[in-house]
This record gives C-alpha cells, sequence and structure tokens, in this order.
C-alpha cells in the first residue's frame, strides 16, 4: 500500500475531490502521498457582489479553497505541488492572486511548489512581478505558464 500512495501522482480536477479523499484513507497512507496536482476551477471566486445568491457561492467558494488548502499543507511528506489556474475561466487580476493562495503559506516543501497560470498575455507578462510579490510574502511557489 505504501507503494501505491508514495510512487503515483495524485491528480485532483474536481475542486472537492482532495477535501472528499482525506476521510476515505488512514492517516498514514496520507502521509505517504509524495505528487499532487490539483486544477481549479471557480470563476469569480473572489468577486464581491450585492446579490445576496452570489454572495453565498463567493463564500462557499472560498470556503471549498481552504479546506482543500489544509488538506495539502497536512500531507507530511508532499514533495511536489502544481496548481493549476487554466482555462479560460480563469481571469482573476494578477492583484489577487497572491491573497487566493495566502491559504497555502505553510506549505513548505524541499522546491518551490507551482503555480500554472494561463497562457495570456496579461499573465505572461507579470510572472517576474507575482514570482517577486510572493517570495516578499514567503510563499514559497513559482508562477509559470501552463
Amino acid at each position: 500500500m505504501h507503494m501505491v500512495y508514495s510512487l503515483n501522482t495524485f491528480e485532483f480536477s474536481n475542486t472537492w475531490s482532495l477535501t472528499y479523499l482525506r476521510p476515505t484513507i488512514p492517516q498514514e497512507r496520507w502521509d505517504d502521498i509524495r505528487v499532487v496536482e490539483l486544477k481549479w476551477a471557480f470563476p469569480g471566486h473572489w468577486l464581491p457582489s450585492k446579490d445576496p445568491v452570489k454572495t453565498i457561492y463567493v463564500s462557499a467558494g472560498r470556503q471549498q479553497w481552504i479546506d482543500t488548502c489544509k488538506a495539502v499543507t497536512r500531507m507530511k511528506n508532499l514533495q511536489v505541488f502544481t496548481l493549476s489556474l487554466t482555462g479560460n475561466w480563469f481571469s482573476e487580476p494578477v492583484e489577487k492572486i497572491p491573497i487566493f493562495l495566502e491559504p497555502l503559506r505553510d506549505l513548505k516543501l524541499k522546491q518551490r511548489w507551482h503555480v500554472q497560470l494561463p497562457e495570456q498575455p496579461y499573465y505572461i507578462d507579470e510572472i517576474s512581478y507575482l514570482n517577486d510579490t510572493m517570495r516578499k510574502r514567503g510563499i514559497d511557489c513559482s508562477f509559470q505558464i501552463a
């Protein structure tokens, strides 16, 4: 069983999959996981709204993200983590990306973890800014274009 968890890459493309998986496996197997790739998708997640229905959606999305981050940061032997924010749906302003990644502050790996952004000129031009900003905030990640 150790090999199943430690030698495979766990890819999560559904936003709740990782948090649903966590209670289904013993803690020692959870700690065996070494590589995780997470694809994240929730449009408008950080956009404020006066619409009460949208406010509930945004609040639920934020809690979902925080729960996912907690699950990732509790993986004791995680070595490689990649967060893919790809696709046409992701269009957060560059200034909000560090706020979005704040719940991953406690993710400390032997090497930097990676954030893949969509191949859009807006993000391509801001890679240096994002890498510098995250280092200043003490979040050990690096940005790449997918």
